[in-house]
């Protein structure tokens, strides 16, 4: 598993938030409950930031896909035009 030092940082603050929270009311349950919360909270964000990170991954990828097609149609007209004027310079003579 990669270390990723946010992950590390927003666990931390939910548990001390979750410790300050169980301190101050005397009770565990409420500050479960709050950690529970919060964590359910960070699972998600983490979910839809990885899901937008591959849409944009997806979406480039596919720009890239596109442009190296651009570049293959260009050459293959190219290499075609460059036959065809071969064939008229042979039809004529050399001279155009």
């Amino acid at each position: 598993m990669k270390f990723n030092i946010y992950l590390v940082i927003a666990v931390a603050i939910i548990s001390a938030i979750a410790g300050s929270l169980a301190m101050s009311l005397g009770e565990i349950e409420p500050a479960l409950t709050a950690a529970i919360i919060l964590l359910s909270v960070l699972v998600l964000g983490w979910g839809a930031g990885a899901m937008s990170s591959q849409a944009e991954i997806d979406r480039l990828t596919s720009i890239e896909a596109g442009a190296r097609i651009r570049a293959s149609c260009l050459i293959t007209t190219r290499n075609r035009l460059e036959r065809e004027l071969e064939q008229l310079l042979d039809v004529k003579g050399g001279v155009l």
